[in-house]
């Protein structure tokens, strides 16, 4: 039988065939169009060898031929990975290695540079589909749990890894996301994020598996996004903290722009700042507010009921449907409320593994030690490598990544903890802390600060209030102000980055 992603779009595709897919600048695409589109490139795919199973690396923007070129490899069976086109070529090459694939997709601008870098795999140009469909290519025999997706993690901790997701947790995790968002048919998703980060992927699984139109900016700045609102008038803004910083910066085209169309503002990928939180709230003061938890390993976790989003924006709520969320000590216990651990995931959404790396996958996705039920074999868990902790009514806080925790005069120091203090500080919009090789400290606890518009430099009075507040092995030893932090194509905080900048300057 055809795999769940492709039969699930073609019952949209007759629910709504005539209704607008996706739309971008003064171009719009039914989902009749789409499915033509998709037919053609999956012809051309399987033209040019493309069996199920094989993988397909596609190195593009955001677009209507995009979205064709996915549906395409889902036809035909195969499995795609994507790579975010404002990522270096050594991410092309890394990403070819991992995967090893049959072809490889590129758009215009891209497809001289990837046939120039991986030689050895065809590149076919995402121009145009054109040709004949082939006659029963949606209905090959691939099984809802096989592999449909390889997402590649940020990198900002290592080599970037192929996070592979089926076709089944990819359905799930859409539909359990709609459900708690409430998308309606008329919706319109505007989504300024890159489709090969998995929360982008979500806007664009909303369109083609329940039907709402995706409305795409023409670039990716916030003139851009301003534009999009004003003419295609979305209903919902899918959002990350690094986009509502540039469209809230200095004096934002967003400030002058008509959103009286947006009805819900979604944010994953981390809580947004204090101080940009509160220009969200102004800005979108007549929307609903929805504040999510996921890794690229568990596509979606959690998510905060709107109507809680200004009472409890400190939390992520809530496990979707069909996910178990547990917050474990280092001895495979439950913690008490309050207490911090890490958080496991069980349930919709677990990856199926690194693709390739097999020791890589077993120490994230590995039995839960709390498993009794008769001898039968445990379920695989994600165990995240997110620190959190619930309280006394539920409500899951994130306090960080384990990898980032800093060990500074023999002391580990979270990262997240100092962030948190110097945003109470009221001094700057956003800060990002890290930790710098210390001849004598082991590690500096070090401290890269967004300033205020228009104000003094903070780092005096930052300085004064981490002696005043902060243990000495979690003060800053160095700050740095920036005017926006280095980003991973994700759209992330590059925290390698952001400690390069210090590196040299530690004694």
């Amino acid at each position: 039988m055809a795999a769940a992603l492709w039969r699930m779009f073609e019952a949209t595709v007759e629910r709504r065939g005539g209704e607008p897919a996706i739309v971008q600048g003064d171009r719009s695409v039914s989902f009749s169009e789409l499915h033509l589109w998709a037919a053609r490139y999956g012809a051309e795919l399987r033209r040019h060898g493309l069996q199920p199973g094989e993988r397909c690396l596609i190195w593009s923007g955001n677009s209507p031929e995009l979205a064709a070129a996915i549906l395409g490899v889902w036809m035909c069976g195969g499995i795609l990975a994507l790579v975010n086109d404002e990522a270096p070529l050594s991410h092309l090459r890394h990403a070819a290695n991992v995967t090893e694939p049959r072809l490889i997709l590129a758009d215009e601008a891209h497809a001289h540079a990837a046939a120039e870098t991986v030689d050895e795999v065809p590149v076919i140009s995402l121009g145009p589909a054109r040709g004949e469909p082939l006659e029963g290519l949606g209905r090959l025999g691939v099984h809802d749990h096989e592999p449909a997706s390889i997402f590649f993690t940020s990198g900002s901790t290592g080599a970037p890894k192929g996070v592979t997701q089926s076709h089944a947790n990819l359905a799930a995790g859409c539909l359990g996301v709609a459900h708690h968002l409430g998308l309606r048919g008329e919706d319109r998703i505007l989504c300024p994020i890159p489709w090969s980060f998995d929360y982008g992927y979500g806007q664009l699984l909303s369109t083609v598996l329940l039907g709402v139109t995706q409305v795409l900016p023409t670039a990716r700045n916030s003139f851009a996004l301003c534009e999009a609102i004003e003419a295609h008038r979305p209903t919902i803004l899918a959002g990350l903290p690094s986009i509502f910083a540039l469209l809230l910066r200095g004096v934002s085209p967003l400030r002058q722009t008509d959103v009286s169309s947006i009805r819900l503002v979604t944010n994953t990928g981390g809580l947004i700042a204090p101080a940009i939180f509160a220009d969200v709230l102004k800005v979108f003061d007549h929307c609903d507010l929805s504040l999510n938890y996921g890794m690229t390993e568990t596509y979606r976790s959690a998510g905060l009921p709107v109507e809680l989003a200004r009472e409890r924006p400190e939390s992520v709520g809530f496990a979707y449907p069909g996910v178990s969320l547990d917050v474990l000590r280092e001895n495979g216990e439950t913690a008490e409320p309050g207490e911090i651990g890490e958080i496991v995931h069980r349930g919709v959404g677990a990856f199926l593994g690194y693709w390739g790396q097999e020791e890589a996958t077993a120490r994230v996705r590995r039995p839960d030690p709390r498993w009794n039920y008769g001898g039968l074999a445990p379920p695989p868990a994600v165990f995240t490598g997110d620190l959190g902790w619930k309280d006394e009514d539920g409500f899951l806080m994130i306090k960080g990544r384990r990898d980032r925790l800093i060990k500074s005069m023999g002391v580990r120091v979270s990262p997240d903890e100092v962030e948190t203090a110097i945003r109470q500080a009221q001094l700057v919009r956003d800060v990002a802390v890290v930790g710098v090789p210390h001849e004598l400290m082991g590690e500096m606890v070090a401290a890269a600060v967004i300033a205020a518009e228009d104000g003094p430099d903070p780092v005096p009075e930052l300085k004064a209030f981490a002696r005043r507040e902060l243990s000495p092995h979690m003060q800053p030893r160095e700050y740095r102000v920036i005017e926006a932090f280095p980003l991973t194509p994700n759209g992330k905080p590059d925290f390698a980055a952001v400690r390069a900048m210090f590196q040299g300057r530690a004694t």
